[in-house]
Order: C-alpha cells, then structure tokens, then sequence
C-alpha cells in the first residue's frame, strides 16, 4: 500500500505548548498532516467526529489524563495508532496502556530521532493492518461473488429454455457486477464464424457490430482462445481488420471472454464498459472465466445442429450423440433431474431404388415426433433415419406412449403413388440414473436395442 507522507493524519496532545509546537514543526517538514492540542477535553471532542491515523498524547496531564483520550479513541472502533509520553515516575502505567491496546509509548524527554523512528514503525504496522484487512475483504467478497455466480449457474441450469437462461445471464452482470452492456457472440454452421445472438437490455446497439472469426483482428490485437482478451482505452472507434467501426459509445474497455464447452469455442461473452469499473481487472477477469465456464453447457448444448450428420464436415453420429447425451447429462446432474433419452428410427420396405418419396416423409416423420412429444422435448439428427430425443424429467412411459402413437401414424402413412414401399419405426429408451449412469452406456444400450427392434420389424406383404 503506497500511501504518502501529506495523506496521514497525526494528531499531537500535551499540556505543555512547547512540545506540540516542536513536534508539529517537526512532522510538518516530513509532509504529515499534523494537528496540534494543548487541551486533551478538546483533544476527546475532536475524535468523537474526525479519525486520525496516529495520535501522539502525554500520559499524565492536568484534570483529564491521556488514558482518557484512549478510551475514547477505542470506543470509536478505528485503527489508530496510540503513542503515549510517560516521564519516569509514570512507566508502569504506560506499561499498563500498552497492554490494553496502545501502540507503544516514548518516555520524556525525548529525542525528535526517537519520535521519528517509532512513528515509522506504527505506520508500517498500521499499513499492514490495512492490507491485510483489505486483502480479507477482497477475498471474502470473491468468494462470495464466486459462490453466488454457482448458484446462479444451477438455477440456469433449471432453465431449459435458452433465451430465458441467458436473460438471466446478462441479469447477473448487471445486478452483480455491474455489467449492464453485454452481448453473446456464438460459433456459427460453417464453424468460422462468431455472431452476435444475444445482448443485455442497454446492449442493443452493439448487436450488429460483432461478426467475426478467430483471426480477426480487434485494435491490431487477436482474440485469445482460451483467455480473456483486453482492448483498453477503446474511444468512439472500434479498428477491425483495420477498418474503423464507430461505436454507439466512448469505451474504456471491451473484454472478450472465450465460452469452451467439451474442449470446443463455442463462442465469446463480450464485455463493453464505459466508465472505471467497480472491480479492478483482475477480479474481473476471474469472475468472467467463472462465468463463461459455468455458462458453457447452456452454450455448447443448443448450438444449431447441423443439416445433415452425413455433410462435408464429416461428422460421425455415434461421437456427435455422444457429445448431445453427455450435455444432457451434465445439466441433468446440475438440476438434480432425470432425464430419458430415446434413439428412433424411420424404416422402409422394400430396396433403396423404390425409396424416391423417403426423403420426402422424412421430413413429415419428423414433424410428428415434434407434435406427439410436446415443445419441451429437444429433437437432433443423429442420422439421415435417425432422431435422438431428450426428454427431461425422466418420464419413459410417457415417452414410450407418444412414440408407439407415432410409429401407429408413420405405420398408417402412405407413400408416393405406384410405389409398395411400407413404413415402420423402431425406437428406444433410457432414462438416466435408473437405466445407466454415463453418456457412454446410455449410447451403447440406446443403440444396440434400436438396431435389434429395427431388424425384428416384419412388413406385411
């Protein structure tokens, strides 16, 4: 703690006028803000409304004595720092001061060297009280701000609906860390870029300013991938890629916060701040990574799923369900919820040559899983036949019910004309904790039962 001569406050009491007015000379020339009492009933009154950071007070002075001062320096609940001058005859009461609190105390008559070297020592020990009282409070206030950004991140892992979890999101910088402008970039289809999806109340118009890549070039800085990049002193002009972007606002600094979900950039939680913050940099920083970390399997589990498992990006359908049921599992365990998962499949007869119209009812065969299951049930393409459904709440024979009444209507749906093709479907369930207690062996026990079903379905001729 830097803190300069002219910034502590030293007051000086005793009786006899001479030594106020040497010390205040003394200490004066030092730089220190002194102030100087004959009377110590004025010396109590003057306490009562102003802290001072040492008090030099004489022991034994006429009608009210140093100890009185003390008491009173005491009650106020501060950290001064007491020293007391004691002439010989005095020395054990000084002794008797000491033990209930005073610093230290100087015996008369003294040496201005002995005034200066024992008020260099109370000052070293009263900074070290203030940045030890300091670094507590800093440290408790982080560990409350880290305590209650977990418990915000479980009740947003109780929100199912993305939009409203991440409301709550920007709700949370705002009411505890005074972020109010926001927005939430997220990783597009073709993976190369980063959009804006989302912003804070205040934040709208900053939606459209943020489209970019990883190796775009923000103030000639590139964006970290793994830790918060920090563009200070931004002004009225964003440069990007060397061109310049004009910002709704003067900026004191924008910070990019990268979300990875599963080792994954699922995208960037940017900061834009206006005016000097609450928390200093660092701590920001700390609770910004907490943050993305806790919001990332909201992020990384409801990107838009790809077209198809089967494109140029060469998914594989086992290790994509994999990384879907995984998400599922961890906002499941978050919650405190069950959650089932079912693996169907749309089945035809007849050869791949006469399936011209299966394309066509793929699409309507999915449609109907939507409509039975309800909105509240999430549907991804795990194959060009294929649909994974996660259902929360753990409710597989309600789930079984709604899918044994759409393979009724896919059984019940007719083809193109002049075509014998016949539809079916075959699907399977498991709910976990009950039926297994990973990702892994929920895959395995949904997949092996979902090819057997396939291949037990007979086609009436």
């Amino acid at each position: 703690m830097n803190v300069k001569n002219k910034d502590i406050s030293i007051l000086v009491v005793d009786d006899e006028e001479m030594i106020v007015t040497i010390l205040l000379n003394f200490l004066g020339e030092k730089g220190y803000n002194v102030t100087g009492l004959n009377d110590p009933a004025e010396a109590i009154e003057l306490v009562k409304h102003k802290t001072f950071d040492v008090v030099f007070t004489d022991l034994m002075m006429p009608v009210i004595n140093g100890m009185e001062l003390v008491k009173e320096i005491s009650q106020q609940d501060v950290d001064t720092q007491i020293i007391i001058f004691t002439g010989y005859a005095s020395v054990d009461s000084a002794i008797d001061a000491v033990q209930q609190g005073v610093y230290d105390y100087i015996k008369k008559p003294f040496r201005l060297e002995d005034i200066d070297s024992i008020l260099g020592h109370a000052l070293e020990q009263l900074m070290l009280q203030r940045e030890n009282l300091a670094l507590h409070n800093k440290v408790k206030n982080m560990l409350s701000q880290i305590t209650m950004l977990y418990d915000i991140s479980n009740i947003i892992y109780q929100v199912r609906e993305k939009k409203y979890a991440v409301e709550m999101l920007f709700d949370t910088l705002a009411e505890s860390m005074n972020i109010n402008t926001a927005v939430l970039c997220e990783r597009s289809q073709n993976d190369e870029e980063f959009k804006s999806k989302y912003e804070g109340k205040t934040s709208e118009n900053y939606k459209n300013l943020f489209q970019f890549t990883v190796n775009t070039k923000f103030n000639d800085k590139s964006l970290s991938k793994d830790d918060p990049t920090i563009l200070n002193q931004v002004g009225s002009a964003l440069d990007v890629d060397g061109i310049q972007v004009k910002l709704p606002q003067e900026c004191v600094r924008i910070v990019f916060t990268p979300i990875k979900y599963q080792g994954e950039l699922e995208g960037f939680l940017i900061i834009i701040e206006h005016k000097d913050h609450v928390y200093p940099i660092e701590d920001e920083l700390t609770l910004l990574k907490i943050l993305a970390t806790q919001i990332a399997p909201i992020i990384g589990t409801t990107q838009s799923e790809p077209k198809s498992l089967l494109d140029n990006r060469g998914y594989e359908p086992a290790r994509v369900m994999h990384k879907w049921i995984q998400a599922e599992l961890s906002l499941s365990k978050a919650s405190n919820t069950p959650v089932s998962f079912a693996l169907t499949r749309l089945v035809a007869s007849g050869s791949s040559e006469n399936q011209s119209g299966f394309t066509v009812i793929r699409e309507s065969w999915r449609n109907m899983v939507a409509e039975q299951l309800g909105p509240d049930k999430k549907l991804h393409w795990a194959g060009i036949d294929t649909l994974l459904i996660l259902a929360v709440g753990g409710n597989p024979v309600g789930l079984d019910h709604h899918l044994a009444n759409v393979r009724d209507q896919v059984e019940n749906t007719k083809m193109d004309a002049g075509t014998d093709v016949k539809l079916s479907m075959a699907y399977s369930i498991m709910t976990y904790p009950f039926d297994a207690d990973s990702a892994k062996k929920i895959l395995i026990k949904l997949s092996s039962q979902l090819f057997y079903d396939a291949s037990e379905i007979k086609f009436n001729q």
